[in-house]
């Protein structure tokens, strides 16, 4: 027998039901690229010995950000969608929001890799922008106390935190321009190119 909605609301959190539909898009079908971006890599610096050397590590580290960030964000809309679809149930949602916040984690990271490559910030805390809400949300995630009820929570919409409320279409489009740089790393042409 189905937990009822009441219940649900009463003992786990109203959070679980407010969710109605699945707002998240399938974009690891159109990035399919991205569970090959190391070994493509790898290719390209054995035979093609490209990028240079000291470009490598943040190479690998930025691939492995990005191209698991895509599969989180999949394995969150695969679960919304089964949550969605069924009676009021809090492990679909849970599985989730736990995929979500890796993929917000690992979004960040691939942000943070680049800012400290460059030495250039791509916002300034409190302006709103996308990458400054998502580093909320990050640090919500990060920083919550094992008391705090739903330091950070899904919504039809997207992800949100007390300070901040992040849409699945802004961190899709996060994802498909970190994708952009990935899909140029792994797949860089030859030097003399």
């Amino acid at each position: 027998m189905p937990f009822t909605k009441a219940a649900v609301e009463l003992f786990i959190s109203e959070k679980v039901t407010a969710i109605t539909v699945c707002g998240a898009q399938p974009i690891a079908a159109e990035l399919f690229n991205s569970q090959d971006w190391i070994t493509a890599y790898g290719l390209s610096v054995i035979f093609n010995n490209h990028p240079p050397h000291l470009l490598r590590p943040f190479t690998i580290q930025f691939l492995r950000r990005v191209s698991m960030a895509i599969a989180e964000h999949e394995h969150m809309r695969v679960e919304l969608v089964d949550l969605v679809a069924g009676n009021p149930r809090w492990s679909p949602y849970y599985r989730a929001l736990h995929h979500g916040e890796q993929c917000c984690a690992l979004t960040y990271q691939a942000y943070d890799y680049i800012h400290k490559l460059v030495a250039t910030r791509m916002f300034e805390g409190g302006d709103n922008s996308a990458l400054d809400r998502l580093n909320l949300l990050y640090n919500s995630s990060k920083h919550s106390q094992a008391i705090e009820r739903d330091p950070v929570w899904l919504t039809n919409e997207g992800l949100s935190c007390d300070r901040s409320v992040l849409a699945f279409q802004e961190l899709e489009k996060l994802l498909r321009e970190f994708s952009a740089v990935a899909e140029h790393l792994a797949y860089a042409p030859k030097p003399d190119a």
